[in-house]
């Protein structure tokens, strides 16, 4: 755990005031847009579709469209951790090289922007499908919070620790790499988690530390 704690240290000081900050507002901006443009879609085409009307069913009218505008945005909320991960995968291994002569960690392979991309939407599409299958629990106070960071933890730091170790060795090491540690793998992952806008850089340079740190023992 202390191992884990020290990474998440050094990732955000990276992304804070390092050699990822510029990345960082990059992932920011373009995934923070992209996630309040698909809430402003909805807010303005969707929740117009819902009928007016008069006495009772005015009343059921106004509380479907308050409803509908409240789902909108917690859809959003729901989608920006894929929307994140999708951006970030493009910049990730870009993040990992950095970081890496950062730390004097031997240089890891390099992959072409295609495969970060890609790499982007393997860690994006189950964590769509799954913040899309848990919508109804984030309309219950606390269970909400719960829910999305240890969920989006999890999806996190398992595919970020993937990604990052398979950097240097095969993927099947990586994998029993992070099985191996999954407690301090999950630590990480719900540290990104708690900052989802940024997440893919922060675990870029955690999980470096991390994988590192760890291939060390």
């Amino acid at each position: 755990m202390t191992r884990a704690v020290a990474a998440i240290v050094g990732g955000l000081k990276d992304v804070i005031f390092g050699r990822l900050t510029l990345f960082a507002i990059a992932n920011l901006i373009i995934a923070a847009t992209i996630t309040v443009f698909a809430a402003r879609a909805g807010l303005t085409y969707l929740v117009p579709l819902i009928p007016d009307g008069e006495g009772l069913f005015g009343y059921a009218s106004m509380a479907g469209s308050m409803f509908a505008s409240i789902a909108v945005i917690v859809l959003a909320v729901a989608l920006s951790p894929a929307i994140s991960m999708i951006v970030g995968g493009m910049l990730f291994d870009f993040a990992a090289e950095r970081v890496e002569k950062r730390i004097g960690a031997p240089k890891g392979r390099m992959v072409p922007i295609q495969e970060g991309l890609l790499n982007g939407l393997r860690i994006a599409l189950p964590a769509l499908l799954l913040n899309l299958l848990v919508i109804p629990l984030y309309f219950i106070p606390v269970v909400n919070a719960l829910t999305f960071y240890t969920l989006n933890g999890f999806l996190m730091g398992r595919e970020y620790a993937t990604i990052t170790a398979a950097r240097h060795m095969s993927f099947q090491e990586a994998v029993a790499l992070r099985k191996r540690h999954g407690a301090s793998v999950f630590l990480v992952g719900l540290a990104c988690s708690l900052v989802p806008f940024v997440a893919p850089l922060v675990g870029a340079s955690a999980m470096t530390r991390l994988v590192q740190s760890l291939k060390s023992q």
